[in-house]
């Protein structure tokens, strides 16, 4: 009887290991993508600077907070993507924020 336990708990380790790499690619492509995401926060940022215009801007955010809604058909999870995307985007506009100050100074 042990040895059953011991097998699945050497399956199980496997399994979780193999999770767990697929995670690490996953999260290598959401870095990526999330680098890719602030180059163009960025540009919005220096648009909105030329322009005169707040950084914050609530009918762009609910927008973009609806639209993660729609991607996901998962009601289970779709709190949970709009609550990082609300980091996502405070983190842009921080971002936003530093890189108007960086060039202010």
């Amino acid at each position: 009887m042990t040895n059953n336990i011991e097998n699945t708990t050497v399956n199980d380790s496997g399994e979780i290991q193999a999770a767990r790499e697929r995670v690490n690619d996953l999260d290598k492509s959401i870095v990526d993508l999330l680098k890719k995401r602030f180059q163009a926060s960025a540009r919005i940022g220096q648009l909105k600077e030329e322009s005169a215009m707040p950084v914050l801007d609530n009918s762009r955010e609910k927008q973009v907070l609806e639209q993660v809604a729609k991607l996901d058909d998962d009601p289970d999870t779709q709190s949970y993507l709009q609550n990082i995307f609300q980091e996502i985007l405070k983190n842009s506009r921080n971002y936003q924020h530093h890189l108007i100050e960086k060039e202010n100074d």
